[in-house]
């Protein structure tokens, strides 16, 4: 990973230059249409599919843009507060950058690398220095990923109070949320203890490569380190900020699948929603799949049905949403890192 930053402005995504990578580039979306072409036929058939689409009530599209958009501001709020002193990033530069990590790169073979590589030389372009900007990407996905936990966790206890589950998921669903918000819970406290800064630099010195340095000057670049992550984020109330913005982007999402399953005449609570949209989530981390083509286009529409949504309707709604957010946003973040690109870059001191 670290070796694609090395690369010059201008020179990156190039990982379709070789015959292997545009083969196996060609493999996963061939993988992705097969896995959509297969939940299409359990739901009924492609014509089926297409009906349901039709009869989509497009009143509902306006709404569920204006959330997607929501999303990406939140994503740009979230790394404009993580900027620090560089007055050069604005809150539109960080929103541009966003569509870019998070936009663009979905759609591209090698994500997230990709991502992170343009992002990175964009953010370099604007005086942020290589390693703080590569931190700056890491520490919001760390936000972002803790925020989705905590989201599912909400999820889960929603549906159990409110969407009359059968008693074996209801029990379920309670041990799930009680397991992700004490996970949580452990993992935020560690944290903020320099104990797991000794316990990283440990577990580096067993790898022989890192043994030219002692074990304590690990631990002390380790100290270090977590001390600079701290101040990142910064005091309290930025760190308030920060866990909202991660937050308010998952949600502003998942209004987004609300919605279109609405228009798509799905009648599902919220609750019952962003716990399939967590579930997709985490579907599209599945290696080589475009954006997670075919895996969430078979995951959210599984756990809508299993909860008593008609699996027509809810594929439905799902590939509405799936062209809203996936492939609108893509363009969206290509015209964003044109802009970016067209930028004069900060001379630096």
């Amino acid at each position: 990973m670290t070796a694609d930053f090395g690369t010059e402005p201008g020179s990156e995504g190039t990982s379709l230059t070789s015959p292997r990578s545009r083969l196996r580039y060609v493999l996963a979306l061939v993988v992705a249409a097969l896995l959509v072409y297969a939940i299409v036929v359990a739901s009924g058939g492609l014509r089926d599919a297409i009906h349901q689409l039709r009869n989509a009530s497009p009143i509902w599209i306006a709404p569920a843009l204006v959330l997607e958009l929501f999303a990406y501001a939140a994503a740009g709020w979230l790394l404009f507060l993580l900027r620090g002193d560089n007055r050069e990033l604005g809150w539109g530069t960080t929103v541009r950058v966003a569509l870019v990590m998070w936009g663009l790169v979905s759609l591209l073979p090698a994500a997230p690398t990709e991502g992170i590589a343009l992002s990175v030389s964009e953010l370099g372009r604007r005086g942020e220095g290589r390693q703080r900007a590569l931190t700056m990407l890491l520490v919001a996905g760390w936000f972002q990923f803790w925020a989705l936990v905590l989201t599912a966790a909400a999820a889960s206890v929603v549906v159990d109070t409110v969407g009359h589950p059968d008693p074996d998921d209801a029990t379920g669903l309670l041990v799930v949320a009680a397991v992700l918000v004490v996970v949580t819970v452990i993992v935020v406290s560690l944290v903020r203890r320099p104990v797991l800064g000794k316990l990283v630099a440990d577990a580096m010195w067993l790898l022989p490569h890192r043994r030219k340095r002692t074990r304590d000057e690990l631990r002390a670049a380790g100290i270090g380190e977590q001390a600079r992550l701290i101040a990142l984020v910064g005091r309290p109330p930025r760190r308030v900020a920060i866990a909202l913005a991660s937050t308010v982007w998952w949600i502003a999402d998942a209004g987004g699948l609300w919605i279109a399953l609405h228009a798509a005449h799905a009648d599902a609570d919220f609750g019952l929603v962003v716990l399939a949209y967590v579930a997709g989530t985490v579907a599209s981390w599945v290696p080589l799949l475009p954006g997670g083509l075919g895996a969430v286009e078979i995951a959210v529409p599984a756990v809508l049905h299993h909860f008593g949504v008609p699996l027509g309707v809810a594929l439905a709604g799902t590939l509405l949403w799936r062209g809203l957010s996936l492939f609108l946003p893509a363009a969206a973040g290509a015209l964003a890192y044109g802009s970016l690109r067209a930028a004069r870059p900060v001379a630096r001191s």
